[in-house]
C-alpha cells in the first residue's frame, strides 16, 4: 500500500515536472514554434482547398497552384486593407485622444464632481498612439515572420507527399496502423470543421458589424470589420474586444452618447446572434470542448504566446484532447476537457479487444487438437 502511494506522489511529481519542461520550451523556442505551427495549418488549409478544386474535375497541379494563388490573393488583399487603413488612424490617434480627454472633464462636470488631479496626470502620460502600436505589433508580427513561415510551408507540402507510406513502412502492425491513421484524420477532419466554421461565421460577423457601422458612417468601417473577423478567432473574448474599440471609437468622433449606444447594441446584438446561436450549433458540439477548458487555455496559450496563442488556442486543444482520449493512461484527462463525458471508442480498447479475441481462437484451437 505504502509503495503504491509512494509511486502515484512520483507519478504527479513527474507529470509537474514535464508540464513546466514543456511551457518553459514553448516560451523560449516561440519565435521557432509559432511559424512553424502556423505554417502547418496554412498547408493543411492549401491541401484542403486543392482538393475542393479537384472535385470539380480539375486536374491536381492546376488545382494546387489554383489553392496557393486563392490564398495568396486574400492575404495580399487582407494586408493591403489594413494598412492603408491602420496608417491614417495612427496618424489620426493623438487628435482623438483629446477627445477622451474632453469627454472625460465633460463626464466629471456633468456629475457636478471636480475632476482628480490624479486622474489626470495618469491621462496625460496615456499615450493612445503607443498603446495601439504595441497591439498591433501582436498582429504584425505574423506578417513579419511571412518567410519563414513560406519556408517551412514548401517543405512540409513536399514531406506530405510520401508522410503516409512513411508512416505505413513504420508501423508494422495492421491494427495499430489502421487506428493511428484513423486518429491522424480525425484530428484533420476535426482541425478543418473549426476553421471552416469559424471562418464563416466571423466573415458573416464582420459583413454585418460593416453594414451597421457604414450606416452610422462611422469612420474606418473596413479597418474594424477586419478587426472583428480577426478578433473573432479568440474564443469569448474577442468579439467583447472587437464592439467594445469600435463603440469607443464612434463616441470619440461623433460625441453623442446616444451614437454610442446604437452602435454599441446593434454590434453587440450581432455578436450575440452569432455566438450564442449559430457558432454553438455548427461548432462547438463537434469540437466536445468544455467551456471552462477553453477560457483556462485561452489564457494558458495568451502566457505563452500571446495573441498568436490566443488565436491557436481552440486548435490545438482540440488535437491535445483528441491524442488524450486514445492513450488509456490519459483518457481520464480528455473526458474532464471534453464538454460531454462521452468520447470515442479508444483505438488502444479496440486492439485489446481483437488481441483478446485472436488468443481465444488460438487457445480454443489447442483445445480441440488435444
Amino acid at each position: 500500500m505504502f509503495k503504491k502511494e509512494t509511486g502515484n506522489l512520483q507519478n504527479i511529481y513527474m507529470s509537474i515536472i514535464v508540464f513546466f519542461i514543456v511551457f518553459y520550451v514553448l516560451y523560449i523556442w516561440a519565435s521557432l514554434i509559432i511559424p512553424f505551427i502556423i505554417a502547418l495549418l496554412f498547408s493543411f488549409a492549401i491541401i484542403w482547398l486543392s482538393n475542393f478544386f479537384k472535385s470539380f474535375k480539375i486536374p491536381a497541379f492546376f488545382s494546387f497552384i489554383l489553392s496557393l494563388s486563392t490564398y495568396t490573393f486574400i492575404f495580399w488583399w487582407f494586408w493591403k486593407m489594413l494598412w492603408s487603413n491602420v496608417n491614417d488612424l495612427i496618424r489620426l490617434l493623438p487628435d482623438y485622444q483629446e477627445k477622451i480627454l474632453i469627454l472625460i472633464s465633460e463626464f466629471f462636470n456633468y456629475l457636478h464632481i471636480p475632476e482628480p488631479a490624479s486622474l489626470s496626470d495618469v491621462l496625460s502620460w496615456f499615450d493612445l498612439q503607443y498603446i495601439f502600436t504595441i497591439v498591433l505589433s501582436g498582429f504584425t508580427s505574423i506578417f513579419s515572420s511571412a518567410w519563414i513561415i513560406l519556408f517551412y510551408v514548401l517543405f512540409i507540402l513536399l514531406e506530405y507527399r510520401y508522410f503516409k507510406e512513411k508512416l505505413n513502412l513504420m508501423i508494422t502492425n495492421e491494427v495499430s496502423k489502421k487506428h493511428i491513421f484513423e486518429t491522424i484524420d480525425k484530428i484533420k477532419r476535426d482541425v478543418k470543421s473549426y476553421f471552416v466554421i469559424k471562418t464563416i461565421v466571423s466573415l458573416i460577423t464582420a459583413v454585418l458589424s460593416y453594414i451597421v457601422m457604414k450606416l452610422f458612417w462611422l469612420d474606418f468601417a473596413i479597418f474594424w470589420s477586419l478587426l472583428v473577423f480577426i478578433l473573432n478567432f479568440i474564443p469569448n473574448i474577442g468579439s467583447i474586444i472587437a464592439v467594445f474599440l469600435a463603440s469607443l471609437f464612434s463616441l470619440i468622433q461623433f460625441d453623442s452618447y446616444y451614437t454610442f449606444f446604437l452602435i454599441i447594441i446593434w454590434l453587440t446584438s450581432v455578436q450575440v446572434l452569432m455566438w450564442n446561436i449559430i457558432e454553438p450549433k455548427y461548432m462547438w458540439n463537434k469540437l466536445n470542448l468544455s467551456p471552462l477548458v477553453i477560457i483556462l487555455s485561452l489564457w494558458f496559450w495568451w502566457a505563452i504566446w500571446w495573441i498568436v496563442g490566443m488565436l491557436l488556442s481552440v486548435p490545438i486543444m482540440v488535437i491535445v484532447n483528441i491524442i488524450l482520449s486514445k492513450i488509456p493512461a490519459t483518457r481520464s484527462i480528455a473526458i474532464l476537457l471534453s464538454e460531454r463525458w462521452e468520447l470515442d471508442v479508444d483505438w488502444v480498447e479496440k486492439i485489446e479487444k481483437t488481441r483478446k479475441r485472436v488468443l481465444t481462437h488460438i487457445a480454443n484451437k489447442f483445445r480441440r487438437k488435444k
